[in-house]
């Protein structure tokens, strides 16, 4: 058997105990990952998606029927040119440092790469999110205060022109 597929047998094995762990928590999606490979499960469905770490949309991944709770992650997100900006961890979603000052970001600004737009509270932690690249803002995907998933989209930006 191949290095490679020992990787993606053991990857999947570890997804299918988390599974089972996770049934009855609160918890939506997760990602696994093992190598070069990942696996991107969310609740509600029955088919999980495995590919190269980072292969993005264009990777064709390897689908699997898998008898649980969860489903593949086949967002297109980008796929319309915008910048999806997403949750580093489950938290709760915050606009500004404090409840009344000024948001980070809001529809319409203008952002830098590494500029941060939002936080994400988890544990009492302040998370500061930044964008990865520039652009500016087109839509906000949560509430102020809103719970957010790990790897949830909490907004969208339009590439900044050149």
């Amino acid at each position: 058997m191949s290095d490679d597929k020992n990787m993606i047998e053991s990857t999947w094995a570890e997804a299918r105990e988390l599974v089972r762990r996770l049934e009855g928590t609160t918890v939506q999606r997760f990602a696994v990952k093992a190598g070069e490979y990942e696996i991107e499960i969310e609740r509600g469905g029955e088919v999980i998606a495995a590919a190269p770490a980072g292969a993005g949309a264009a990777a064709e991944p390897d689908q699997r029927v898998f008898s649980g709770s969860f489903a593949a992650i086949t967002s297109d997100d980008g796929a319309d040119g915008r910048i999806p900006v997403l949750a580093p961890l489950v938290g709760t979603f915050y606009e500004a440092a404090q409840p009344g000052s000024k948001a980070f970001a809001q529809v319409g600004d203008v952002v830098e790469a590494g500029q941060t737009v939002c936080i994400v509270e988890a544990m009492k932690l302040m998370n500061e999110v930044a964008a990865a690249e520039g652009g500016k803002v087109v839509e906000i995907c949560v509430e102020n205060g809103q719970p957010v998933e790990f790897d949830q989209v909490l907004m969208y930006l339009e590439p900044a022109e050149d």
